[in-house]
């Protein structure tokens, strides 16, 4: 898990990612995708401090946002005081109710370090499901993600919000023994002219996936994978999957 989703930097983080990610384009695809399938409720995984809880929430019957950080959904709850959220982890949780769709959105599929992690959230979204279900996440593609750290160990991403000019500096590399698991360390700032200011630092462990790996994944955990599209982000290459819930 990120400092980043902690209690010193999890307003930065809400802060910054405003302008890493276009949250509009973001809820526009998964909706999209939900919405040509007729569904009517959806349950999001790693919904992290709500950027598209009321979006989801405006245009489908019924919304959950879970998320295993309680202080990413104290900043979801102030943001979105009507949203249904509840804290839990994807690994292992259960519900009450069933959902048409489960969504593991901005890259969230990143923390499931091991195999048996990524076993365990299939098994936890499958129960989750009503019959016939869809799963739909994201993941860091591999293929084109291990080559560029080597390339590029070190990255600057910039950020403008509201007329302030953020950026964060980063290095990364690949795990001496498994070059899917990602070691990152960054640092966030505000540029005020002819200032620098120093926000905070963060060190993150992720994984990356090959879509051979998740299409495995997927069948052994009861799942028929539907499409597999490529889509890049504003620091990765991603592969985006449409899974349906088998009987």
């Amino acid at each position: 898990m990120s400092n980043l989703y902690g209690p010193g930097l999890s307003k930065i983080f809400d802060k910054i990612y405003q302008g890493f990610i276009d949250y509009e384009a973001e809820f526009e695809l998964y909706a999209n995708l939900c919405l040509s399938r007729n569904v009517k409720s959806i349950l999001e995984l790693g919904c992290g401090t709500g950027n598209l809880a009321k979006r989801f929430s405006k245009s489908f019957h019924e919304y959950l946002g879970l998320d295993f950080s309680e202080h990413m959904l104290a900043i979801a709850k102030e943001k979105f005081p009507a949203g249904n959220f509840m804290q839990g982890d994807m690994r292992n949780f259960s519900l009450d109710q069933k959902y048409d769709a489960a969504l593991i959105t901005g890259r969230s599929t990143s923390y499931l370090l091991s195999n048996q992690d990524f076993q365990d959230t299939l098994k936890s979204v499958h129960r989750a499901l009503n019959p016939r279900g869809y799963l739909i996440f994201d993941c860091i593609d591999a293929d084109k993600f291990i080559p560029y750290v080597r390339k590029n160990p070190s990255v600057t991403h910039k950020s403008k919000v509201e007329n302030n000019y953020y950026f964060r500096t980063s290095k990364w590399h690949s795990d001496p023994n498994d070059n899917t698991i990602i070691h990152w360390k960054s640092s966030y700032y505000l540029q005020k002219d002819p200032n620098t200011q120093f926000l905070g630092k963060d060190k993150v462990t992720f994984k990356v996936f090959t879509m051979a790996e998740i299409t495995t994944a997927l069948n052994k955990a009861g799942y028929e994978v539907l499409s597999i599209f490529e889509r890049t982000t504003y620091a990765f290459d991603t592969f985006v999957v449409l899974a349906i819930k088998m009987e």
